[in-house]
Order: structure tokens, then sequence, then C-alpha cells
């Protein structure tokens, strides 16, 4: 009968073949050897938890000097800077049916609760805090603001904040805010109607008593829709 004889090294490569194998279970959760365990047990850093071993003392490192997120644009200007933005700032929108009918969406949703329907000042958050001592609003289509302030001044306003009113830069997108620039300044033409106007509302059987009313149905600074269309 022939003898075989193995050598050491096929035996060992045997044995750690046979190690192998015995790893290779169906049982995801058992592993039965761990070739970097640093790596498989590292301990999760909890985000607002101190450590004492990071640089800051916490798992929540200060970005580097100069960096912003990504998709994020910095705001130029600070609060005390309307002036500046209304010359620094053009509205990129056209002034037309589809900009006025965003803007009106927009401002109805965020501006008139304190601004009222047509920019008052008398809107219902307004009317229901003003014995506790809430400031009305300056009316929004005042000589001021009509003829004194830019586009850019309005745009800052409404993304800054004044006074009692928070800033909306968080909470309405850029192109809306502009949008509802291009609504204020049509609100501002409804109430200042020119002859013009009224001519036109002659012309399509119109009583102005009735379109006056900001609170029918519909009303949608008609006025000055019609005249710049």
């Amino acid at each position: 009968m022939r003898k075989f004889s193995v050598s050491r090294t096929t035996l060992l490569a045997i044995a750690c073949a046979a190690v192998f194998a015995s790893g290779c279970k169906p049982n995801p959760e058992r592993r039965e050897l761990e070739f970097m365990p640093d790596m498989y047990r590292n301990p999760a850093l909890k985000a607002q938890q101190q450590y004492d071993f990071l640089t800051g003392g916490s798992a929540m490192l200060t970005p580097p000097e100069g960096t912003i997120p990504r998709g994020f644009s910095p705001y130029p200007f600070s609060i005390t800077e309307g002036a500046k933005a209304g010359e620094a700032l053009r509205n990129p929108l056209p002034m037309n049916r589809e900009t006025l009918a965003i803007g009106r969406k927009y401002y109805n949703i965020h501006c008139a609760l304190c601004h009222g329907v047509v920019g008052s000042g008398d809107g219902s958050v307004t009317l229901v805090h003003r014995e506790a001592g809430m400031p009305i609003p300056p009316e929004i289509y005042s000589d001021k603001i009509r003829n004194e302030w830019k586009d850019g001044e309005l745009y800052h306003t409404i993304s800054m904040g004044q006074g009692q009113m928070p800033g909306y830069a968080s909470r309405i997108d850029p192109m809306h805010r502009w949008a509802i620039v291009h609504y204020v300044r049509a609100l501002g033409e409804a109430a200042n109607p020119t002859e013009r106007d009224l001519e036109l509302m002659e012309r399509r059987g119109l009583d102005p008593r009735v379109e006056d009313d900001p609170y029918r149905s519909g009303a949608d600074a008609q006025l000055f829709l019609e005249r710049r269309n």
C-alpha cells in the first residue's frame, strides 16, 4: 500500500481554509472572526455630548472660518442696511399677472395676518392683540413706501424684518419674496387710482364703490393689473 506524505505547509493551508470556512455562515449577526475590531466596535459619538479628547470638547466640530453650507447664498446686508440694499438689489421677476398672482398668494399667507388684505395694518393678528399693546403696522401703500422705498429695500425688510416684524428669509423663498414686492407695489397703486384707472372701470361697467371693497370675493388690486396689461 502506497503511503502519502503531507507537508507542514499543506497542513497549514488546510487549517486556514477550515478556519475561513467556519466564518462563512448565513447568520450575519454572528461574527466568528473580526479582522478590524476597532472599526467594527467603534463607539458612536453623540452630537451634543461633551468629549474632552476632541478639539473644542464636542462632537459638533466648528466649521472652518469662511465656510458656508452647500446651496446657501449669504445675504450681504445687515438689518440696518435697508437703504443700501435698495440701491444694490434689483427685482429679477417681471411685472405680470403670473408674478402678481404668486405675490398675492404668499402675501396673504405670511403678511396679511398683520398688514391686512390691502396693507392698511388691520390684519386679524393685529386687531386681536391691539389691546395688549401690539403696535399697528404702517400702511404699506403710504407715500413713503410708494415713492421713496425701492424694490430692494422692500425685499430687505421682508427678509430681515423691522421693529416688531420678524425676518422671513427662512420662511419664504427668495423668488416668492420678490413676487410679494411686486404685489405690494400693486396694492400701493390700487390704493391710489388715477383718472385712467377710473376710466377703465367705467368702460368695463364696474362700480368703484364695489370694486374698492378689499374684502369682497376676488379682490386682487384689479385696477393695477388692468393698467399694466
